[in-house]
């Protein structure tokens, strides 16, 4: 055995040293003991209980102060064994259990937070509407075109009104919807149009940015000289909209007036809270539509602007011959048929339920401003006709008289 040290080191204890008696006391001396940095330090004991069975030799490294120990060790020093193979599956196999058992509860927990943005982003429109009502006396409409006589313009749509309210001014000057027509700023404001606008969008929904107008000509609009064909941004929120059982091919005469089923939206609507005589608390204002919904194409909702009401009617989408209803109904939701399911007419028309990719329902936003989530279990009968008869019908009437049950 070696030592070495930074100052003289005298080697005192059993000599020679026995591997095997591993507790031999070792005595470490200074000398000279007036050493510097070592004036206390006289003699330290080092017993070898826990040094390895074969010893080379043992490094003393004396720093003031610190005493490091370097033990060097021959090869057939004896090593743990390794895993086996049968030792190594078994652990990859319990680790594949643990994943398998956790992932669900990962995925319910993304969920659960996606569901809450959601409901916040429902919020923020509710409290937009509040804060337009409290400005202008009224609900924005659900559309209106500024120029009624000139068709293939488009119509601004509800939710280019409540940006200001929004805290997103400058999207609204640079839409100027009181003034000009959509068709008259989609070309030097295209991006604006096509920008994902985040409370606009449910987290759980895919989707693209924008309607490509090569895939969905319904959901663009032209410019001024009538020419191009512009796609219009996508949200995930639409209106509910004045009569439970909308279908037609040609939605554009959604005017106030129609009996039974009056919900608060409509073309150059004005409805103000006075009109809830249902309760704004049993009355909703916004629900959901998603891009995709049980593997069926719903197409989402088209943002701030809809196509003009002379391109409006079915088109085929994808596959299947399957038709959509266009134009205000991308814009608005009906109670025709429960949520997440679209049924194609007899005639090719089609209707645009509510829709959403959270499991079990929808959430919408009612007139009180508090959003809840709606089973999509909840009880509807439309049997076709003006009268309510069912829960969903119920909530969308804001003076229909009839009492709303549980939902």
């Amino acid at each position: 055995m070696t030592l070495h040290g930074l100052f003289p080191l005298v080697w005192s204890g059993n000599l020679p040293f026995s591997p095997q008696k591993l507790d031999t006391p070792l005595s470490l001396v200074i000398d000279p003991p007036s050493a510097p940095g070592c004036k206390n330090l006289r003699r330290l004991n080092i017993f070898c209980s826990h040094l390895p069975s074969q010893v080379e030799c043992a490094h003393f490294f004396l720093f003031t102060p610190i005493l490091f120990l370097d033990i060097s060790m021959r090869d057939n020093i004896a090593r743990r064994p390794g895993f086996t193979l049968v030792e190594l599956l078994v652990v990859i196999a319990i680790i594949g259990v643990l994943i398998a058992l956790l992932l669900p509860a990962v995925q319910q927990a993304r969920e659960a937070a996606r569901r809450m943005q959601c409901n916040n982003n429902l919020k923020q429109l509710g409290l937009a509407f509040h804060n337009y009502h409290d400005t202008y006396g009224n609900l924005p409409p659900m559309y209106i075109q500024i120029t009624p006589s000139v068709d293939n313009i488009g119509h601004w749509s509800w939710s280019a009104f409540i940006l200001p309210f929004m805290e997103q001014g400058n999207t609204y000057d640079a839409l100027s919807p009181n003034t000009q027509n959509p068709s008259d700023v989609i070309v030097a404001n295209q991006q604006v149009f096509q920008n994902v606008n985040q409370p606009f969008r449910c987290p759980s929904a895919p989707g693209p940015d924008f309607h490509d107008p090569g895939v969905d000509p319904g959901y663009a609009i032209s410019n001024s000289s009538g020419s191009g064909n512009y796609g219009l941004g996508l949200t995930n929120y639409v209106v509910s909209v004045n009569i439970a059982n909308v279908r037609q091919k040609k939605a554009t005469n959604l005017t106030q007036g129609t009996t039974g089923n009056i919900g608060p939206f409509y073309r150059d609507s004005n409805t103000g809270f006075r009109d809830f005589t249902d309760g704004l608390s049993n009355t909703f204002l916004v629900g959901e539509r998603s891009w995709i919904s049980g593997g069926v194409r719903m197409s989402a909702g088209t943002l701030y602007a809809v196509r003009d009401k002379d391109a409006l009617g079915p088109s085929a989408q994808d596959s299947g011959n399957v038709y959509w209803n266009q134009g205000v109904m991308t814009i608005a939701g009906s109670v025709r048929y429960p949520m997440n399911v679209a049924l194609t007419g007899a005639n090719g028309e089609r209707s645009m339920a509510f829709s959403s990719q959270h499991p079990g329902g929808c959430q919408f936003l009612f007139g009180d401003g508090s959003c809840h989530f709606i089973s999509d279990t909840i009880d509807l009968s439309n049997d076709g006709a003006w009268t309510t008869n069912s829960t969903l019908e119920r909530l969308v009437g804001m003076a229909d008289g009839d009492v709303v049950g549980e939902f």
